[in-house]
């Protein structure tokens, strides 16, 4: 006979098994804290109906309009890429929504602000046995982009 007990453990067990809950931390800005220092560049992400802006805070620095609908993530992937190669001390960003910004596509464009994955590069011996069809496939490489990233309203 089955006790009550070894059934609420299962239960327990099961549920635990199959709920996965992803958590991504944001670092808000609260009105106590003081001495706080201006970076030398923050980029701004600015997420519009008609496609994604990026800004220094003073000025555009590239306009992405959306690609068959969608945003054109692998753009902005490209261009957070090159910026970071031109500040590589840079790590703060800032990802600014127009008010019927859906969730999925914020998600979306932090990841794409946030990392990258660049092709991992081959020793001449590596090619050389790619050539005889024996090399493993190398998985790319993930670099750390703008880290740090704050959410607001698009002006």
């Amino acid at each position: 006979m089955i006790d009550i007990f070894t059934v609420l453990v299962t239960f327990l067990l099961m549920t635990a098994v199959f709920s996965r809950i992803a958590i991504l931390e944001l670092d808000l800005p609260s009105s106590a804290s003081g001495g706080f220092s201006e970076p030398e560049f923050r980029l701004e992400v600015i997420v519009r109906r008609e496609g994604i802006e990026l800004a220094n805070g003073a000025q555009l620095i590239a306009a992405i309009p959306k690609r068959n609908g969608a945003h054109d993530l692998a753009t902005l992937s490209e261009l957070a890429l090159s910026l970071k190669s031109d500040h590589p001390d840079a790590m703060y960003a800032s990802v600014l929504l127009e008010p019927d910004t859906a969730y999925d596509d914020l998600i979306q464009v932090m990841d794409a602000v946030r990392s990258a994955e660049l092709p991992v590069e081959r020793t001449g011996a590596e090619v050389a046995r790619d050539e005889t069809r024996t090399a493993v496939r190398l998985k790319p490489e993930r670099i750390a982009l703008f880290t740090e990233i704050a959410v607001g309203d698009a002006p």
